[in-house]
């Protein structure tokens, strides 16, 4: 079985020719790749650059220019991610916890 759709001997009760499954299997990776662009254009969309003050008291600052985080401890660096997009970074439990969110740059088909 190929990508999700059945051969002709896994299902034959749908009684699908080999050319219906084909057309099924062309417009299942159109509609993924539809799904993935309106994804894209959605949190390029919605990325923001405002800080919020969440109602619990959590704080959520915005760095939507970071493309790299570093965390630095005693013995000098103890992470380091590239390739960041519109990093955030919440103050939690009454100040005593941070949260680092690191969301990834898409990264371009494997074909282009």
């Amino acid at each position: 079985m190929t990508n999700n759709l059945p051969e002709p001997d896994d299902a034959p009760w749908l009684n699908l020719s080999q050319e219906e499954i084909n057309q099924l299997r062309y417009n299942k990776q159109n509609l993924t790749e539809y799904g993935r662009e309106k994804i894209r254009a959605l949190m390029l969309k919605s990325q923001m650059t405002e800080d919020i003050q969440q109602p619990n008291g959590d704080f959520l600052k915005n760095y939507p220019d970071v493309t790299r985080v570093e965390v630095i401890g005693n013995d000098g660096r103890e992470f380091v991610h590239y390739g960041c997009s519109n990093v955030k970074v919440s103050l939690q439990d009454d100040g005593r916890t941070i949260k680092v969110f690191l969301y990834t740059m898409f990264q371009q088909k494997e074909n282009d």
